[in-house]
């Protein structure tokens, strides 16, 4: 087996470990994806960052065995950074995910009117199609592959 082929099985595997503990939360919307890593991280946090920091798992694995710095997936990393990880990284202790939802909606918005926020979060909690839902997994997936085929 070789090197290109021994990355692209720890890529595989690290994206389809996110997605099956994801899965373990019956993710319907939006809403339940988020509430599901941050209770990762704070009941499992070796679990809970290994799942939330794949994308620099996969961009490590592409430095470390093929010597090559993925552009695209660092593009990835930072934008998913700064609109979903910064929603999980709260000073707040709590497992309802009402309460925490309602946190994240008033940290995004500091001025709401109670329809704003009604809807807002009834966007939130609107069940979405699976593959919307890991649409992020599925293009690091096809991004990561690329890159190491074309290493």
């Amino acid at each position: 087996m070789d090197i290109k082929t021994l990355s692209e099985i720890l890529v595989i595997l690290i994206i389809s470990f996110r997605i099956y503990t994801l899965e373990k939360f019956k993710i319907q919307s939006a809403a339940d994806k988020l509430f599901a890593l941050y209770y990762l991280k704070n009941h499992y946090p070796i679990l809970g960052y290994s799942i939330i920091f794949y994308i620099l798992e996969i961009i490590l694995i592409e430095l470390l065995m093929l010597q090559r710095v993925d552009i695209a997936l660092i593009f990835i990393f930072m934008v998913e950074l700064f609109l979903i990880y910064r929603h999980i990284f709260i000073a707040l202790k709590t497992d309802d995910r009402d309460d925490y939802i309602d946190t994240v909606i008033k940290r995004m918005f500091k001025t709401l009117t109670y329809d704003e926020y009604i809807q807002i979060k009834g966007e939130l909690y609107k069940k979405i199609p699976k593959w919307k839902l890991y649409m992020t997994e599925i293009m690091v997936f096809f991004f990561a592959i690329w890159s190491i085929e074309l290493a």
